[in-house]
């Protein structure tokens, strides 16, 4: 279960960073380096487990609320060197919702298990950076509707 889990960070990471080499916009790059850390510290996290270290998991973070499920309605397409912000924050949005769905399945397979708690745990920062990114996404784009 920890290789599959750290497979997926490292699939996650592999994503923006290569959004990272055509995106231009400066604030679309700087979330997607934001991004792309949070996934290293995720799999750094992973790898610890995986030989043993006792981990220690992070103090929850802070958010304002629950995710808005903005990904049911906001339509996904692949970056490209002329994606917007907007683009990006879209493409954040769903791949953190794909994350959160990850975790919580990876927890619920682990149900019982010495991994439950990690993923869990992961599966809990996953969820607030998904519910910043939706709050972030109302903030600049939805007032605009």
């Amino acid at each position: 279960a920890l290789e599959i889990a750290i497979e997926h960070e490292r699939n996650s990471f592999d994503v923006y960073r290569k959004a990272l080499k055509i995106v231009k916009d400066q604030q679309a790059r700087r979330v997607l380096e934001e991004l792309a850390e949070e996934e290293l510290d995720h799999r750094h996290l992973l790898e610890k487990a995986l030989v043993g270290e006792i981990v220690a998991l992070h103090e929850e973070e802070e958010s304002t609320g629950s995710p808005m499920n903005l990904s049911y309605f906001l339509q996904e397409k692949p970056l490209d060197e002329n994606s917007s912000p907007q683009d990006v924050m879209v493409y954040a949005i769903h791949d953190e919702k794909r994350s959160v769905d990850f975790y919580r399945q990876m927890a619920t397979q682990c149900a019982g298990a010495p991994m439950e708690e990690l993923f869990a745990r992961i599966l809990e920062e996953e969820t607030v950076h998904l519910a910043k990114l939706e709050e972030t996404y109302e903030k600049l784009y939805m007032s605009q509707m």
